[in-house]
């Protein structure tokens, strides 16, 4: 199973203060590490991810996350879709003596860690407290079922993660050193089911004459197109694949011996659906023999006549003489008029 990547991802800028700050890395790729609220994601083969949140604390944080760059407003009052994906929350606070003030936008739910031991934090009731037991709270999300996957039809997705909500903005993944939020990077792949594609021919055919090509393509669900190749070079139209299967008349021109294979390519899946995405496949080459259908026939070469007729010095029959039995040529011999034995 490949090692999923992770990697700090800061946008370019952020509004602190009122100025454009450049962004630096601030934190481990792993995800956030420091503080009492921790957090990570992790990409898997199965188009999975699992997100990680750690609270030490007696409040409630939600990991977010987007998908392939998609902007999550686009996403409010979608069905399906989180509540509080695409709301800006504005963080005002000061640390340090320094300012800040900085907006983000909620992303898809990514985890939301379990509830607290009591009492759970509430301003003007219960103090925040940062020094509890640490509760690990994971949750696996599959992308193939999140509403409006974005670039849905592709085997692979860069997830970006980061925590918007959550009542301290210090223990939000901010770093003082660079006055930003961190944002997260981790990367999904296996999104496409597999497919197989297999071809039949017959193992001979003859110029002009047409004859059968079949593509069987398993799971017999995926919809596309086959296209048919000789020798590299398509041969026909690509031909739509229907409960499996696909099949095509051609006729051969040249004698050789083709190598054939075929190509499925998956029909286009929508973002606004759930179909599933299937990935294309390549059948294993097969030959074929193309001949023609009687080489030759009714004819002998003029070196053949040569040889059966005017002897060769090694006992051969020449023309007009006799075999070993004594028998005269025949009427009608192609090495000239017929003659009486001698």
């Amino acid at each position: 199973m490949p090692t999923p990547s992770r990697r700090l991802l800061l946008p370019a800028a952020l509004t602190a203060c009122g100025i454009g700050l450049t962004v630096l890395p601030v934190a481990s790729a792993e995800g956030w590490d420091r503080g009492p609220v921790r957090f990570s994601a992790s990409g898997d083969d199965e188009c999975r991810v699992q997100f990680t949140i750690i609270n030490e604390t007696n409040a409630y944080y939600v990991v977010d996350y987007s998908v392939d760059g998609e902007d999550p407003t686009s996403l409010v009052g979608v069905p399906g879709v989180w509540s509080q994906t695409g709301a800006p929350v504005r963080a005002r606070f000061t640390l340090n003596s320094v300012p800040y003030d900085i907006t983000r936008v909620v992303g898809r739910q990514g985890v939301q860690n379990s509830a607290p031991a009591a009492p759970v934090f509430t301003p003007g009731t219960a103090p925040y407290v940062t020094n509890r037991d640490p509760i690990t709270t994971t949750r696996t999300v599959d992308l193939l079922d999140q509403p409006r996957l974005p670039n849905r039809a592709s085997d692979t997705h860069t997830i970006t993660y980061q925590v918007v909500l959550g009542p301290q903005s210090a223990d939000k993944g901010f770093d003082p050193a660079t006055g930003q939020f961190a944002l997260f990077e981790t990367d999904v792949s296996g999104c496409q089911t597999e497919t197989v594609t297999t071809l039949t021919a017959p193992p001979s055919a003859v110029p002009g004459v047409p004859v059968e090509l079949a593509v069987h393509v398993t799971p017999v669900e995926a919809a596309g197109t086959v296209q048919f190749f000789a020798d590299g070079e398509p041969i026909g139209a690509p031909v739509d694949v229907t409960g499996g299967s696909a099949t095509l008349s051609y006729v051969f021109t040249v004698v050789g011996d083709p190598v054939l294979t075929a190509t499925f390519t998956p029909q286009a899946v929508e973002d606004d659906t759930f179909d599933t995405p299937y990935a294309g496949s390549t059948a294993a080459p097969v030959t074929i023999s193309v001949r023609d259908e009687h080489p030759g026939a009714g004819s002998l070469s003029p070196d053949s006549v040569r040889v059966l007729c005017d002897g060769d010095g090694e006992g051969s029959l020449g023309r007009g003489s006799s075999g070993s039995s004594g028998a005269s040529s025949s009427a009608g011999s192609i090495c000239g008029a017929p003659r009486s034995a001698g």
